[in-house]
């Protein structure tokens, strides 16, 4: 029995887990689960200095995905090789959410950036630098760490305690903090590929324009934009919340959107005619939905325009993807 253990724990984890899955007479998600487990202990050993790129590269999205969660949970070696998670309360004044519900929104989004350079560059694999630029407590930039060397992975974000968090959580990639206003320190088109989740959504236009202009600076001819913004339906949402009983109950994040679009209608309209649209809850930051019009009209002097997608299915957000 111990020859056998041990042999399975030196099979590839992906052929491994199917096997073990298709095995066991529990449940799938149950088998699943098993395989997993047994599967994280072969890819462990032995335990060095490795990048998880060396340790993970071609296992399934799936496997992938529990690695960073529940695996996270069980195994202590996997705590001291990937990066951690924030209290709660971070989560959840960042993005409404938390735990494996809000890594599992940064999931689909890395899936999603990863799909779109496939399709409009390369193979992901080739990919040079990679910029997270707003990256926050680094949900995303995480999932990097299977496809590419950690060498490649950068984040910036003006918020000095959450680059302090990534620094000392990831041990494998670059974080730097930037101004609230460009310039950045890195170097003219350095960047392979950009990506910024919730960080067009939130930028006085003028503001946008000139973080617009700095990542068209750092990008590489050929290099990939891909940013989101706040879609149609979230004026109509923001109108919702102003009349739901618990709004003082919910994050402070969620409070603030209740205060934008205060007049649906013109919002709604002014989107409609192509128009950014934009409400300002402090400084330089509020909430922002720029439709497809405005990207074409305004985006496209500076980049080439690729897509503009607007499925709730692939993003919560609309997803704009320019090239340079």
């Amino acid at each position: 029995m111990r020859r056998v253990i041990q042999y399975l724990l030196r099979r590839t984890a992906n052929s491994l887990a199917r096997r073990i899955a298709a095995t066991l007479a529990a449940s799938e998600d149950l088998a699943n689960r098993v395989a997993y487990r047994v599967a994280v202990e072969g890819r462990l050993q032995p335990i060095d200095g490795r990048p998880p790129r060396e340790r993970f590269h071609g296992i399934s999205d799936d496997f992938w995905f529990w690695i960073c969660t529940e695996g996270f949970r069980r195994h202590t070696q996997l705590q001291d090789l990937l990066p951690g998670v924030p209290d709660e309360s971070v989560q959840l004044n960042f993005t409404g959410a938390a735990g494996d519900r809000v890594l599992l929104q940064g999931f689909r989004f890395y899936q999603l950036v990863s799909r779109l350079y496939r399709t409009h560059v390369g193979p992901l694999e080739d990919c040079g630098q990679v910029l997270d630029f707003g990256c926050g407590w680094g949900r995303i930039i995480r999932f990097f760490l299977r496809d590419l060397d950690p060498s490649r992975l950068c984040g910036v974000d003006p918020n000095a305690d959450m680059i302090h968090f990534c620094k000392s959580t990831n041990r494998w990639c670059t974080f730097e903090r930037t101004s609230t206003r460009p310039p950045t320190a890195l170097l003219p088109e350095s960047i392979d590929l950009i990506y910024a989740f919730s960080v067009f959504s939130h930028l006085p236009e003028p503001v946008h324009e000139e973080w617009l202009i700095e990542l068209k600076r750092v990008l590489r001819p050929g290099g990939l934009l891909i940013a989101t913004t706040r879609a149609r339906d979230f004026i109509p949402y923001c109108a919702a919340l102003r009349n739901d009983k618990r709004l003082p109950s919910l994050s402070s994040g969620i409070r603030a959107s209740a205060l934008s679009f205060p007049d649906t209608a013109e919002s709604l309209a002014a989107y409609d005619r192509g128009e950014y649209c934009f409400t300002l809850h402090r400084n330089d930051w509020g909430d922002c939905a720029i439709p497809k019009g405005y990207v074409m009209s305004r985006w496209a002097p500076h980049l080439t325009f690729v897509d503009y997608i607007d499925d709730p299915a692939q993003c919560p957000q609309n997803v704009i993807v320019m090239q340079k």
